[in-house]
């Protein structure tokens, strides 16, 4: 009985032994733990205080005021860095803010445009161009200039629509020629 004993002695020994870890890579893994959550909070707080900051300028140059540059920067939150105002090609003052990223170290800068006036005549930034509804507004404006464009003739062919009929400029579809008036205006055009 002493022996059958034994075996069951081992095999819990041996149990708690792996389930304790070595004290080493409890602090290596901890670590690794402490290091990525660290990382994780460094992002969020860029990424949140720069939405903070662009929605708040969002929301004060709606348009239906004007808006001092010291109230705007007075908007920013959380910034890392600010860049003393300097003149950009056009002569106005600008100021840059940056949030500070350990991989998006480009994309949390803003740039606050000052007119004559000292009030905000734009803001703009890298990573404000990712927004799609900005992005699709820009792209809006851009082609605004672009009118309705008619197809393009090729030859002397008139555009057709889906169903075969042909497309004039004025109207949306011409009513299909008949075969007489075909053949009559192609030997007026051989006359």
């Amino acid at each position: 009985m002493d022996q059958a004993q034994n075996p069951k002695n081992e095999e819990s020994a041996d149990s708690n032994s792996q389930s304790k870890r070595n004290p080493l890579e409890r602090l290596i893994v901890w670590g690794g733990i402490t290091i990525l959550l660290i990382i994780v909070g460094i992002e969020y707080r860029a990424k949140q205080s720069y939405d903070a900051s662009i929605a708040a300028l969002q929301k004060v140059a709606n348009g239906v005021r004007d808006v001092p540059i010291e109230e705007a920067r007075e908007l920013m939150v959380g910034y890392s860095q600010e860049h003393s105002s300097q003149s950009d090609d056009q002569g106005s003052k600008t100021y840059s803010y940056q949030w500070f990223s350990l991989f998006k170290g480009g994309t949390y800068q803003l740039r606050l445009v000052e007119d004559e006036d000292h009030l905000l005549k734009a803001f703009d930034g890298p990573a404000f161009a990712e927004d799609p509804e900005v992005l699709a507004a820009k792209i809006k404006a851009a082609n605004s200039d672009v009118g309705e464009s008619n197809p393009p003739l090729i030859g002397n062919a008139l555009p057709q629509g889906p169903d075969g009929e042909t497309i004039s400029e004025g109207s949306t579809a011409e009513p299909q020629k008949t075969q007489e008036e075909s053949n009559l205006s192609k030997e007026d055009l051989l006359n």
